[in-house]
């Protein structure tokens, strides 16, 4: 019974995105929400509507509402991935402030923790569990939100990552994970038909938003020390692509004398496209190949033991350390 509910709350997503979308292009382009280019950070040829995180939400919520009956943790994401909508909108339309728009997102981590959903390291006192889970969802809400960049990048990142989830989940025989998991990937594959290059419509704010707290959420939610205990680390390969866009520009504005939260085309994906002379398929491609091998990175370590795990994870570290290194040669304006 659980393997139909699972194949029904992917389908319905996926079907709820590729219909829904062509709507809420309709709609934005006939109410002028679009992001316009201007030729420093949006360098698009022509507007493009920025709700796609409309029609991603929706697909998202609508499998699990109908399909699956809701619990503690549940209401938590919904309630604090709302808000999140909201605030991405209304940041869409330039209407906050950085500032009003981080306490929002404070807001919406504790309510997410509030609701249960937090590291639970069982060698660490409860207090910084908290803490660490409450920095961990902050901190991926703002990778998504930063690694947003380029046509398809955030939504190809999202789908292999909530896939990967999944997978584990399944070994763990969480069902609320897999069901959570599954309909994030469906609407994002729904959605990747549009936002491919050339994109006809962006994530905004508030999709890579939501994003981040969703995935953070599951990283979090997912226990994967069943066979190896320093497994752990997996929660953070999942995610390391938007985390080292985050380090890496935050590392690289400070280095320059930059503030780290004034945007600039210095992230690593525009860094590679212009060393290659990459299209923006051809560098999403790259980055996707990158989370693959993250992802088989995370199965093994699943099964495998602490030595190897260490062995993966330092390796890993080693190339994202000389991946920085080798980008930070690329010239940006």
């Amino acid at each position: 019974m659980n393997e139909i509910i699972l194949v029904l709350a992917f389908l319905l997503a996926l079907l709820l995105t590729l219909y829904g979308t062509p709507i809420t292009q309709k709609v934005a382009f006939r109410y002028n929400l679009l992001d316009f280019p201007d030729q420093k950070l949006k360098r698009q040829a022509q507007p493009v509507p920025y709700m796609g995180g409309v029609i991603v939400y929706f697909s998202f919520i609508s499998p699990i509402s109908l399909l699956y009956d809701f619990n503690q943790q549940l209401l938590g994401i919904l309630y604090s991935s709302s808000i999140l909508l909201l605030v991405g909108l209304f940041d869409d339309f330039k209407a906050l402030t950085p500032r009003i728009k981080f306490i929002f997102q404070v807001l919406a981590t504790y309510i997410l923790l509030k609701s249960g959903i937090r590291i639970d390291l069982v060698i660490l006192p409860e207090w910084l569990n908290v803490l660490l889970s409450f920095v961990w969802i902050l901190t991926i809400i703002n990778a998504f939100n930063i690694i947003d960049i380029m046509d398809g990048l955030a939504s190809a990142v999202g789908t292999l990552t909530a896939l990967t989830i999944f997978v584990i989940s399944l070994y763990n025989h969480n069902f609320i994970i897999s069901i959570l998991s599954l309909s994030v990937a469906g609407s994002l594959i729904g959605f990747l038909k549009f936002n491919w290059e050339p994109a006809r419509i962006y994530l905004g704010d508030a999709g890579s938003m939501i994003l981040g707290l969703i995935l953070g959420s599951l990283s979090l939610m997912g226990s994967y020390t069943r066979f190896n205990r320093w497994a752990f680390i997996s929660g953070v390969l999942i995610l390391a692509i938007p985390l080292f866009d985050l380090l890496n520009v935050m590392l690289l504005r400070m280095l320059k004398g930059r503030s780290p939260f004034v945007g600039s085309p210095d992230h690593f994906a525009l860094r590679l496209k212009k060393r290659f002379g990459w299209s923006s398929q051809q560098t999403v491609s790259a980055v996707i190949a990158i989370q693959l091998v993250l992802s088989t990175a995370v199965i093994v370590n699943f099964y495998t033991t602490p030595l190897a795990t260490l062995i993966i994870s330092s390796l890993l570290i080693l190339f994202f350390i000389a991946f920085g290194l080798f980008l930070a040669r690329v010239k940006m304006e």
